[in-house]
């Protein structure tokens, strides 16, 4: 074995030996004695009491002292521990819980023990601590029973003495326990609350409780409370506003609920009888549109105001108003009699809304670049209350350029509106086929601000018009026209063209607008056989078709060439029946035998026309020599019917000249001598004026015709006062013939008698 193995063995057989011995000097015994005095067990009530035990230690060394008691019983000694060699009496302090039961302490120490008994009386409790008496009304009695406990559970309770201890100052409490005045197993109590106390004011007394008589289980209890009011009207207000958001144009009053507030300031619930409301205001009518039939109290609101109802009022009011507070006044009225009624004088606060009516999308369409585009949109004020000033119209989305504002108002009268012009206009920057969105807000003082997106989008051309002047017509030609139309809008937007086929779809389309419009137009003209005015619409649709041709031709693409062929087939086939329909009429009127010399020239030139737009040019060429020749014959018949009627005039101013004597401005003939040069004359005039008007007749002057005639009518007329004239002058002439002769014959036999008167001597008598 090693020396360290040895030194080992050595250390583990002494400490073996050393834990076999008793510890230290243990010699000697602990004697415990719990009840020295003999007075066990011990009756515990609600204080404390105090016992005796004794440890005798003969040990060399102290005991501690070690006490074990019933669940809820507290025992502390005057001492822990017993010195070595010394015999100690210890007092205990002996304490419990109310509740507590009794039951046996043990006392050891050193290993012996002893025991003594506890008791425990009866000991009275509520089934409610502290007990809460809730709501005592000021002014009034509350009174409640309470169940009486015994606590401890080892004792039963006879009758309880239950003194007020405690008291309130703003509050009486009394109390009669079991056992007085033949109370059973309840603890009766009395709260009188005095006027002028605190409402929600806490209460609160001390009850001593005896039971049994037994002064040692006497025990203490709290009793609280609350002071609370009856129902009554706490504050009564009206201070709302109502808004004027309908169309002051077409709405004359508008009716808006109101709140009127009612409080219940007390604490137990409040009887809402009837409210009366009214304004001074001429235009305010105002009435009960719904009420509560309860208010509630306030006892759990302690500290707040009461509970507050609301009466909802219906105000009609005319839009007339202006803006401004306004009384509503009233009164309130509860049934409860503790309420007082009450009255109230509230404000009504009428205000106007201004409301902006603006588009919310405005759609420029497509805008070809390098060209503009514009779009009048209208703001305004929709309500018609409020102007609206320091109008704004800001972008807030969008691109910054390539749409701008031309025209915006700065402030809108109320209900009035005002344009705003939008203007789009593109540049090569611009991305084809992109619909481009801004969005504006459009805004005022005291007024909602409204938002207004603008759309438009770029494109090559703006093939609109050719759309809408093809489409306004039915039939291949614009069907077909339209789809080339359409193809083409398709591949710009695709960027699929080159500009000649742009530019030859955009003439072809251009010439079939023309052709419909002036084939459209001759149709009418001729189903109202107007077939004159039809002449110059079939020409000129003659000569849209031919456009038509030339630049279909120069589109080589199939999808285009199929949309050509078939409105240049439906085109040459209406223009042929346009036509024929034209020269038949020309014929037919050529071979009428009433047709004037210029008649038959226009007529032959226009059926030239015809026959060359029919392809033949032969025919065309003969017609026109004869419309030559027929506008010859035409000028010569012109000319002669001309100094036919030179020579009528030249003869009247002849006649007027020479024979004629002018009185008041009238042509009179007073000679009977000129008689016969007269009526030579006169038949040298009618001669001219009738061949001058058979002439213009025949030539197709009917104007002229109808002057001449209108003027040998006149002229003959006036002839006709002449012959009347010539036969008063001659009849004057043989009066004044038949007077002289009588003056003569008058003379002669005057003379005669005065020479017979002579020869007689008559005289002298």
């Amino acid at each position: 074995m090693s020396r360290r193995a040895l030194l080992l063995a050595i250390v583990l057989t002494v400490g073996l030996t050393v834990a076999t011995l008793p510890i230290g000097a243990q010699s000697g015994s602990v004697a415990v004695d719990a009840d020295p005095d003999g007075n066990a067990p011990v009756s515990l009530g609600t204080g404390t009491e105090t016992h005796t035990i004794e440890v005798a230690n003969d040990r060399n060394e102290s005991v501690a002292i070690d006490i074990d008691s019933p669940s809820g019983v507290r025992v502390d000694p005057s001492q822990r521990s017993v010195p070595a060699g010394t015999t100690e009496r210890i007092t205990l302090e002996i304490d419990g819980a109310d509740d507590a039961s009794g039951g046996t302490v043990t006392v050891s120490a050193g290993g012996a023990e002893d025991a003594f008994e506890i008791e425990r009386p009866a000991i009275a409790g509520l089934a409610e601590e502290p007990l809460d008496v809730d709501g005592a009304l000021v002014g009034e009695r509350t009174s409640g029973e309470v169940a009486i406990e015994e606590l401890t559970g080892e004792g039963t309770i006879d009758s309880v003495d239950a003194t007020v201890v405690g008291t309130d100052a703003d509050a009486e409490l009394t109390v009669q326990g079991p056992g007085q005045y033949d109370s059973a197993n309840t603890l009766e109590w009395t709260v009188d609350v005095r006027d002028g106390a605190d409402q929600h004011e806490d209460l609160s007394w001390d009850v001593r409780l005896v039971p049994n008589g037994n002064e040692d289980a006497a025990r203490t209890v709290t009793v609280e409370g609350e002071v609370i009011y009856p129902a009554q009207f706490g504050d009564v207000t009206l201070d709302d506003e109502m808004t004027f958001d309908e169309p002051r144009s077409s709405t004359a009053e508008i009716t808006k609920t109101v709140e009127l507030e009612v409080e219940n300031d007390g604490d137990l619930p409040l009887e809402l009888d009837s409210v009366r409301a009214r304004s001074p205001n001429s235009g305010i009518d105002v009435a009960v549109a719904d009420q509560p039939e309860t208010i509630d109290g306030r006892t759990q609101l302690a500290g707040t105001r009461g509970t507050i109802e609301t009466v909802e009022l219906a105000v009609t009011a005319d839009t007339g108003l202006d803006e401004g507070e306004y009384s509503i006044t009233g009164t309130v009225t509860s049934t409860n009699v503790s309420a007082t009624d009450t009255n109230f004088d509230g404000t009504l606060h009428i205000d106007h809304e201004v409301t902006l009516d603006t588009a919310q999308r405005i759609d420029i369409g497509d805008v070809p670049i390098g060209e503009s585009s514009r779009q009048t949109a209208s703001v305004g004020e929709a309500l018609g209350y409020q102007n609206v000033e320091n109008l704004e119209i800001t972008l807030e989305d969008g691109p910054d350029s390539w749409l701008t504002i031309e025209e915006a108002p700065s402030r809108l009268d109320a209900g009035g509106s005002r344009p705003v012009v939008f203007q789009a206009a593109f540049d090569t920057d611009a991305e084809l086929g992109t619909t481009y969105e801004w969005t504006y807000a459009v805004d005022g003082t005291g007024v909602e601000a409204e938002t207004v997106t603008v759309t438009a989008s770029p494109v090559p051309l703006n093939l609109d018009p050719v759309r809408n002047d093809v489409g306004a017509y039915d039939g291949p030609v614009a069907e077909g026209t339209l789809s080339m139309v359409e193809t083409m809008d398709t591949r710009m937007r695709n960027g699929r063209i080159d500009d000649d086929s742009i530019t030859n779809v955009i003439s072809f389309g251009t010439a079939s607008s023309l052709y419909l419009e002036s084939m459209d137009a001759a149709s009418e003209r001729q189903s109202a056989g107007e077939y004159d005015r039809a002449q110059q619409d079939i020409v000129q649709a003659a000569a849209a078709y031919n456009t038509m041709t030339l630049y279909a031709d120069e589109l080589d693409d199939a999808a285009f060439r199929s949309d050509t062929e078939t409105a240049l087939s439906a085109a040459e086939s209406d223009l042929d029946a346009g036509i024929e329909e034209q020269a038949q009429y020309y014929e037919s009127r050529l071979e009428s035998e009433d047709v004037s010399l210029i008649e038959e020239a226009t007529t032959k030139r226009k059926l030239a026309r015809v026959t060359l737009l029919q392809g033949d040019d032969e025919r065309a060429t003969a017609l026109e020599r004869e419309a030559q020749s027929a506008f010859e014959n035409y000028t010569q018949a012109v000319s002669e019917g001309e100094r036919a009627r030179q020579r009528a005039d030249e003869t009247w101013e002849t006649m007027h000249s020479e024979q004629f004597v002018t009185v008041a401005g009238q042509p009179l003939l007073l000679n009977p001598a000129k008689y016969d040069a007269y009526t030579d004359r006169v038949d040298e005039m009618n001669a001219a004026y009738e061949n001058a008007t058979a002439t213009f007749d025949r030539a197709g002057e009917t104007s002229r015709a109808e002057a001449v005639e209108s003027e040998y009518a006149d002229r003959t007329a006036t002839l006709e006062l002449t012959r009347w004239s010539l036969l008063g002058a001659t009849g004057m002439y043989g009066l004044l013939v038949i007077g002289i002769v009588v003056r003569t014959a008058r003379g002669t036999y005057q003379y005669l008698r005065d020479a017979r008167a002579s020869v007689s001597g008559d005289f002298l008598v």
